[in-house]
This record gives C-alpha cells, structure tokens and sequence, in this order.
C-alpha cells in the first residue's frame, strides 16, 4: 500500500509539471493549431487541455494526500479515518457532479413532441436525407436534438470547426453545384425560410427542380418552438420544399471508370456530369473490377433492414453492378453478399460501392465495424480496476475487528 501511495503521488508530481509547462507553452500551442486549421477555437481548445491538466494533477494529489492518512500509522485514530474517507468521497462525488453540467443537461419532453414538419420528413427516411440551408435559431435546435430523437437523416451536421480533408475537398468542388450536390447525396428535402423559394424561381437551373410540400410558422415555446400551418392571412415563413426527382440512396449502376481523385472531382463539377451513369471508382479500390457492361441504373434495391451502422439490402439485377451507396466512405465499414465478405471501394470520390459481380437476387449487408483493441483495453483496465477493488473489500473484511487499523474504512 506504501508503494501505491507513493506512485500516486508520483503520478501527481509528473502531471503537475505537465501542466506547469502546457502553461508556458499554451500560446506557441495556440498559434500552432490556428495555423491547422482551428482558427478561432484553437485558443479553447489548448485552454481546456491545460485546466483539464491542472484539474487531473489536483484530484491526483488530493487522492495522495487522503491516501496517506488513511494508511499511515500515526493517523490511526478511527475519527480521522473517518473524516478523511469522507471527504475523498464527497471530493469525487462533487467533482463528478461539477463536470457532469458541461454534459448533461435535461430538458422537457414537450421539446421533442412531433410536429407536421417531423411527419412528412419521417415519411422519407431512411431512403433519402434532409438538408437544412439555414442551421440558425430553431433550425440548430431541431438538427441538435429533434432530428436525432426522431432518426432524421440529414446533410448538415451541429458542429464542424475543422472539416475532414476529403470531405472539404468533396464541398469546395462539388458543392458549390448545389442541385448537383444534393442529387449525389441522396437529398430529398430541403427545410429553409421562405425566402429560399424565391431565389430558386429566379435560378434557371433550379426552379423546375421542386415542389413546395408545406409552409410553416414557428412561435417561441418553453425550449424550441412550436409549429404552426400557413394561412392566407399568416403566410409561411419556412417552407418544406422536395426534390422532384431525388436520386436514389442505394443504386445498382451498370457502368464504372477508374478516375483520380483531382479527375473524378472535375467530371462530376462540369455541367455535362449526368449523375448514375457511372460510378467515379478511385484507384486503390479499382482492382478486380471487370470490364462495365452497360451504364446507368439496372435492377432493383430494397431495403429489408435499417439502423444505424447497419443496412441491409435485397438486390436483384441482370448483369454485374456497382451497388452505389450514398454513405461517406469509411475504412471500418464491413461489407458481405450472401454472406460472403467482400471489399468496399471508394467511388464518387467519398461514396461508397459495392460490386455485385453476378447477376440475380442477392442479399447485402453493410455494418460499420471499427477496430475494437481499444474498447477491449478500456474493458479491460475497468475489470483490473473493479477486480482490486474486490480484493480490497475482502482484505477488510479480514480485519475489521483489528481496532489498529482502518483500512475497512477504504473499502
């Protein structure tokens, strides 16, 4: 127990002088971030690592401190013990309490009640997403915590400070053709202000391209807001338009090309680009890939089972496809046909696809699966940590009629 006791405070001593020089180089470490990238939260970012590093060097003395007097022999008076167990608990206890607001903070369930908006976007999941062009006011909330609780799928995420790179290559590219962006993600509607239908109607390339579905008004309520129809008297301030003729989530595409990634970018740029012709297949995901046998859309895709991380497909053509999936590629995602594993290649330069290389009916199944060494040590570190903590009850339990000791008052 000596020896543990000094290791905490080594442990404590190592984090503090840790956190003494984090501090002295806390604005070297903020130029460099903002340099890659971070901008303006690179100063938040390298503060909270040097409170979180204080904070850990702190908690870690305290323990010390409380450790030494519960198992030295000239603090072996029972009220001592009994203080100093106390206050290691409710130092914990209140430090978790004090983090746990950063994380946790409840809401009414009046919030998340469904609405008209939630009902007709509902209606269209999981087979398309749903784009939000303003992420303001009520719209961050709904992206936040309504459209999650509902499984709502959408193109804009809450919080982005610094883009993936193949992702800010894929918007600066692509997504300045917005029409074209959204039909290659598998868009279906659009939430925005009212306003949004006006320029559409004055863009050549976009006005024959949708519907208005519904008009809308919002009033401010407890938390969020409240939803309520359009009237000839209270015209919509938000509008639900939809895509007329939205591109498929899941398609088999008879035809491929093996394109660079700088290649595949400018083709599906240019305004000859005719989306599902072809998949853009990249380099490092084109080997043992035949020869195409047509172009275009062939055969059918159903989707027998959905959730996230997991899809599962019903797939039926009369040649070999790419089954085109419009889901950002992603190394740890697995793929099978009939339960037998097979690669899952880049296409369209951050898609996914899958060769369905015989024709007929078959079943696909893609599942996210990252690599679980991780988890499996965090697993393993908490059985070490329950594993000693058992040892320790039962040691005390041993001892507990020596009055010399409190080391049950540890357990």
């Amino acid at each position: 127990m000596r020896n543990f006791v000094t290791g905490v405070f080594i442990l404590g001593g190592i984090l503090a002088v840790w956190a003494l020089m984090q501090t002295g180089t806390s604005g070297e470490d903020t130029a460099r971030m903002s340099a890659m990238g971070w901008g303006q939260y690179a100063a938040t970012i390298v503060g909270n690592k040097t409170i979180a590093l204080w904070h850990a060097a702190l908690m870690t003395l305290g323990a010390g401190v409380c450790l030494w007097i519960l198992t030295s022999p000239r603090w072996r008076a029972k009220a001592v013990c009994q203080v100093c167990a106390w206050v290691l608990v409710l130092v914990v206890a209140g430090d978790a309490l004090w983090l746990s607001r950063h994380y946790i903070k409840t809401m009414p369930m009046s919030v998340l009640e469904e609405n008209d908006v939630i009902r007709i976007l509902k209606s269209d999941m999981p087979e398309h997403r749903v784009v939000l062009v303003s992420q303001d006011g009520f719209y961050n909330f709904w992206l936040t915590y309504v459209f999650p609780y509902y499984h709502i799928l959408t193109m804009n995420v809450t919080q982005m400070p610094r883009m993936p790179v193949d992702y800010k290559r894929y918007m600066e590219v692509v997504g300045g053709h917005v029409l074209r962006y959204w039909q290659l993600s598998a868009v279906g509607y659009i939430l925005a202000p009212a306003q949004i239908w006006v320029q559409i109607q004055n863009d050549p390339a976009m006005k024959d391209a949708f519907d208005i579905v519904y008009a809308y008004n919002v009033v401010p309520a407890e938390m969020g807001v409240t939803v309520v129809p359009a009237t000839p008297t209270a015209p919509g301030q938000h509008v639900i338009l939809r895509l007329k003729k939205p591109n498929p989530r899941f398609a088999l595409i008879a035809g491929w090309q093996k394109t660079e990634d700088d290649e595949a970018l400018r083709q599906m740029a240019v305004p000859e680009f005719v989306p599902f012709q072809k998949v853009l297949v990249a380099p490092e995901a084109a080997e043992g890939l035949p020869e195409p046998t047509g172009t275009g859309i062939v055969g059918q895709v159903q989707m027998a089972e959905y959730r996230p991380g997991y899809m599962k497909l019903k797939v039926s053509a009369d040649r070999p496809a790419i089954l085109r999936v419009s889901e950002k590629y992603d190394r740890d995602w697995r793929a099978w046909i009939d339960q037998q594993s097979v690669p899952v290649r880049r296409v369209d330069f951050i898609c996914q696809g899958i060769l369905v290389s015989s024709p007929g009916l078959h079943e696909v199944v893609l599942k996210y699966a990252p690599d679980k060494r991780q988890l499996i040590l965090q697993w393993l570190g908490m059985l070490i940590c329950l594993g000693a903590g058992i040892a320790l009850i039962a040691k005390a339990q041993k001892r507990k009629n020596d009055p010399q000791t409190c080391s049950a008052l540890m357990g």
